[in-house]
């Protein structure tokens, strides 16, 4: 399944500054992902888990120290740079879903492949996330949440991007839909060997990863490794 490294962390620290107080998001963190590798960030709120996430989206930036994807240093890309990249390379899904209220399921994956450099067909996408054919018409007030979600995920995966960063997807969730929902993102994981992160406070999730990374203050705490990979369905809630 690995390939080497996706991205390699050196140091990474961020700090952020409002008036005169200073609040120390990550503290110098040093990591290495795989590709392929299924990850689960767990820690308290406010330990760094977003931060990091959102560093390696692009979506924020560093204080200090340095993130490779593959061999490009992303810490040292302009901001159209970086958009690029997170076009190119990176898909997201947030705890709430950011679906466009006026646009069918359908409409809102569409809203991606038409901008993408090789997309998937929006259908598939939709299929691929468990969403079922006789709903992809739909608006998003006439879905569930889990099915909302769905949307969101195909959404991230028609681009085909190379990395999944997941912050809370399930948290708006029942334990059922939650379940479906990361195994939409086991099945994306295993099929097309995209390396999923995913950041959650249910530490049961944390049995369906390679790894799980716990944070605390700023810090890698520790790193746990799975021998096996637990189903989602078998996860007790």
């Amino acid at each position: 399944m690995n390939a080497g490294p996706i991205y390699r962390i050196e140091s990474l620290t961020k700090v952020y500054r409002s008036s005169e107080v200073e609040v120390h998001a990550l503290r110098g963190v040093d990591l290495e992902i795989e590709a392929g590798e299924f990850i689960v960030l767990l820690g308290p709120s406010g330990s760094g888990k977003s931060t990091l996430v959102n560093i390696l989206g692009g979506l924020d930036t560093a204080s200090d120290g340095h993130v490779f994807f593959r061999d490009e240093e992303i810490t040292d890309l302009s901001k159209g740079d970086l958009t690029r990249y997170r076009r190119e390379h990176v898909g997201f899904v947030f705890q709430f879903y950011n679906l466009v209220p006026s646009l069918t399921a359908l409409e809102n994956v569409a809203l991606v492949t038409e901008i993408a450099r090789d997309p998937m067909d929006a259908g598939e996408a939709l299929e691929l996330a468990g969403l079922a054919a006789e709903r992809h018409d739909h608006f998003p007030a006439q879905l569930s949440g889990g099915e909302q979600q769905r949307v969101a995920i195909a959404r991230a995966i028609a681009k085909k991007p190379e990395v999944l960063l997941c912050d809370e997807p399930t948290g708006a969730l029942d334990s059922k839909t939650g379940i479906r929902v990361l195994e939409a993102l086991a099945s994306i994981n295993r099929e097309f060997g995209t390396t999923v992160l995913v950041i959650t406070h249910n530490v049961a999730v944390g049995g369906m990863a390679d790894r799980v990374i716990h944070f605390a203050d700023g810090r890698v705490a520790r790193i746990d490794r799975n021998e096996t990979r637990q189903a989602p369905a078998s996860i007790a809630w």
